[in-house]
């Protein structure tokens, strides 16, 4: 089969490229050159969405499927999709989890998204806003052969910004150190490798639709994350679990400054780490266990550059300040 992936020197895209040829797919890859070095065995066109003229490589050419993990803006969605619906299969858009309304539970894989005018830029508005205009440009240009799927929080090897490289690169320095939330909140991991592997499955079958993707509900804590990343590095790592109130009263920004931590109190929260995906694993999604994915991760990061393993969620004179605070709060209680 002939595949397209827009993208595909990235993260996700760079492991739906390796297993397709693999697989003995005719790979095509379309980006700008400028994440990564293209697969050698793919065929690599260069261009790029947003400019005039950026998409020249796409104008000839067959594919029985296409693969979109680039996509962030609508218009220049639009504009691929539009030129590309006449000469290709299907089209699979890797959405988000975030096009959907919250706190709305995402139980259903027809829920509508959010409303997404095709014109909206990033300075309109947000990165789930964004999807769902992406998707529904998606829609438009391939109809009933296009398939949305919207996956949660995807990891492993080659993440340069994922839950689990944060959590190591900072379980690496030792010490005790600040994972925020509590050991037994739930989280919902997808391993890259895995969510390749079906990706691929599901534009060979040219299925259409849309679909909800996440880890098994109820199989992964965050205590059970911190704890594989602390095991593999060997560094004897002790993580500290503050409660929401002193993390938010002290600044601390979810996500962006711990990784995978919101507050319980966020609407919504009840329904983050329970997202339904059975839809998924029914058409084969699998998902490896989470040991698996923080082991082969930290394969991966023990030989980066010298100075790359020092950084980690938080600076580290920040977090020592809030866990003696912590602690000395506890330790001051009655």
């Amino acid at each position: 089969m002939r595949l397209l992936v827009l993208g595909g020197t990235g993260f996700l895209g760079r492991h739906i490229v390796e297993r397709a040829v693999l697989g003995g797919w005719h790979v095509t890859t379309f980006n700008r050159g400028l994440t990564g070095a293209d697969h050698p065995a793919a065929e690599a066109l260069r261009g790029d969405r947003e400019a005039e003229g950026g998409l020249t490589a796409l104008a000839s050419g067959r594919w029985d499927a296409v693969i979109d993990t680039s996509g962030h803006v609508p218009a220049s969605v639009a504009r691929s999709a539009r030129l590309l619906a006449d000469r290709a299969g299907t089209c699979l858009y890797v959405s988000s989890l975030a096009a959907l309304p919250w706190p709305a539970k995402p139980a259903s894989d027809e829920l509508a998204p959010r409303v997404c005018p095709l014109d909206a830029g990033l300075e309109d508005t947000g990165y789930g806003t964004l999807k769902a205009g992406c998707e529904r440009a998606v829609r438009e240009a391939f109809g009933d052969r296009a398939l949305i799927v919207r996956p949660g929080v995807i990891t492993g090897p080659r993440d340069d910004a994922g839950p689990v490289r944060g959590w190591l690169l900072r379980a690496a320095r030792g010490g005790r150190f600040l994972p925020g939330g509590a050991p037994g909140d739930p989280v919902q991991l997808l391993d890259c490798r895995d969510v390749a592997s079906w990706l691929l499955a599901c534009a060979r079958e040219g299925r259409a639709g849309s679909i909800n993707a996440a880890g098994p509900v109820g199989r992964t804590t965050r205590g059970g994350l911190v704890d594989a990343c602390v095991a593999v590095t060997g560094a004897g790592a002790e993580p500290v679990w503050a409660d929401d109130r002193f993390l938010t009263a002290a600044g601390v920004r979810p996500w962006l400054d711990l990784p995978l931590w919101t507050p319980h109190d966020t609407p919504g929260y009840g329904h983050l780490w329970t997202v339904d995906a059975a839809a998924a694993y029914a058409t084969g999604l699998s998902c490896r266990p989470l040991y698996e994915t923080v082991e082969d991760t930290w394969a991966e990061l023990r030989d980066a550059p010298a100075g790359e393993a020092e950084t980690g969620p938080f600076p580290a004179e920040r977090e020592r300040a809030l866990i003696e605070d912590w602690l000395g709060r506890r330790a001051s209680a009655p």
